[in-house]
């Protein structure tokens, strides 16, 4: 059984890749539900040597993944079989963080998984940006679903860039100098790009890796993020000159890379921006999550919530550009509308118990990185439709899974170089 658990994990972390390379072109292809599948079948397989972590914050999410099939029951009197289901899964993904204790006892192949993907991400999101902008093969040519392949939302670029930053701290910090310059200005660059298109991507980046510096207990992690800021301005003075250079034309929501739109993001935060759409993008979103605060609190919908099936944005009269969106660009507020204030309330006190051991310095280093990537997701996910489907979900609950299992069977922490 051992070979059938290491396959699968091979499998896991190849999918996982794709989905963190290619983010939403590929997120109609199923193969995240697909590797859900998968995990039920080897969960089977391996019953009888299977164990988790039995704690408050496991308690509460099987508390969720078993509730959710009574609303799928209630759901499945008034919508379709695929909506019902499809809008589970803002829940179900939560599977993901119980298989992952499959591989308590692998954990160092785990983690070399994971800093390989996310060691060469900058590269790639740089290749990316590329393709998206300049690749007359890529316009708009689409693989799954009806979204073209080199399509990336910048908000998750800003997550998974977070993550490799903290890779490269924890993990790559004895590679050579070059490899570290080099690994420098591919983040930089990313992230000024990744400014200019999204704002919840560069707080989530911010604000990760702040925390990370914040409240970790290595000294040598902080004398090696004075060590990059004395080179900032050099590398500032390679990265800006390439930044300045590109010239691409307007995304779907009129955004483009440019120290106009860099500056414009950054003061919207601050309420200060002049750019219209981005002031129309936080009215319509501030408005929709008026409008669920205001029904939650009814007789009707305060104990239950609307339940699943129906498009949030269809039974709340929002009007969007985009047809297809089912969601109020914050999963936090997904669940209130969907589960009532009970079920939101709970959800509220799983992230505080999930949080707390690292606003009270009991964390180790390792397990500090996965609690600050768990921040950032959680973040990125009250600004956007990110939870919700698996280009976020998965990641996210294979981080919660991960978190897990170094709490429960630690491991003596190893460097892992590759």
């Amino acid at each position: 059984m051992e070979v059938v658990k290491k396959l699968y994990l091979q499998a896991y972390f190849f999918v996982m890749a794709l989905y963190v390379f290619f983010n939403k072109g590929i997120a109609y292809s199923f193969l995240a539900e697909a590797i859900w599948v998968g995990g039920f079948i080897v969960l089977f397989l391996t019953r009888k040597e299977y164990t988790f972590g039995w704690d408050k914050r496991t308690k509460i999410l099987g508390f969720f993944l078993l509730i959710t099939l009574g609303y799928i029951g209630w759901g499945l009197r008034f919508y379709t079989l695929f909506d019902v289901v499809r809008d589970s899964f803002v829940i179900q993904y939560a599977w993901f963080a119980f298989f992952m204790f499959l591989f308590k006892d692998l954990q160092q192949m785990i983690w070399k998984y994971i800093v390989v993907i996310y060691t060469w991400f900058p590269l790639f999101a740089l290749f990316n940006f590329y393709i998206q902008n300049f690749s007359e093969f890529f316009d708009n040519r689409v693989f799954f679903g009806t979204v073209p392949f080199a399509l990336y939302k910048y908000g998750d670029m800003g997550v998974h860039l977070l993550i490799s930053s903290l890779v490269l701290l924890l993990y790559l910090r004895d590679r050579s100098v070059r490899f570290q310059i080099t690994m420098a200005i591919a983040i930089l660059l990313n992230l000024l790009i990744i400014t200019a298109y999204s704002r919840s991507g560069m707080l989530a980046y911010v604000i990760g890796i702040g925390l990370f510096v914040m409240y970790t207990k290595q000294q040598a992690v902080r004398d090696l993020m004075k060590k990059y800021l004395r080179y900032l301005p050099l590398v500032l003075l390679v990265v800006l000159p390439l930044y300045g250079s590109i010239k691409v034309r307007e995304n779907f929501q009129g955004r483009k890379v440019g120290m106009e739109q860099l500056v414009e993001n950054v003061s919207s935060i601050f309420g200060t921006g002049k750019d219209v759409t981005l002031e129309d993008n936080k009215i319509w979103r501030l408005v929709w999550w008026a409008n669920i605060l205001e029904y939650s609190v009814s007789p009707e919908f305060v104990l239950q919530g609307k339940g699943l099936g129906m498009s949030l944005a269809e039974s709340d009269i929002i009007t969007t550009d985009s047809e297809d969106l089912r969601s109020p660009h914050n999963f936090n507020l997904t669940m209130l509308a969907r589960f009532g204030w009970p079920l939101f309330l709970l959800w509220s006190y799983w992230l505080f118990c999930l949080f707390k051991p690292m606003f009270k310095r009991q964390l180790s280093d390792q397990q500090l990185m996965i609690s600050c990537v768990l921040f950032t997701f959680w973040l990125n996910g009250s600004f956007d439709v990110f939870l919700e489907g698996p280009m976020g979900a998965f990641p996210f609950w294979t981080w919660v899974g991960l978190y897990f299992i170094v709490d429960f069977f630690p491991e003596k922490p190893e460097v892992i170089e590759d």
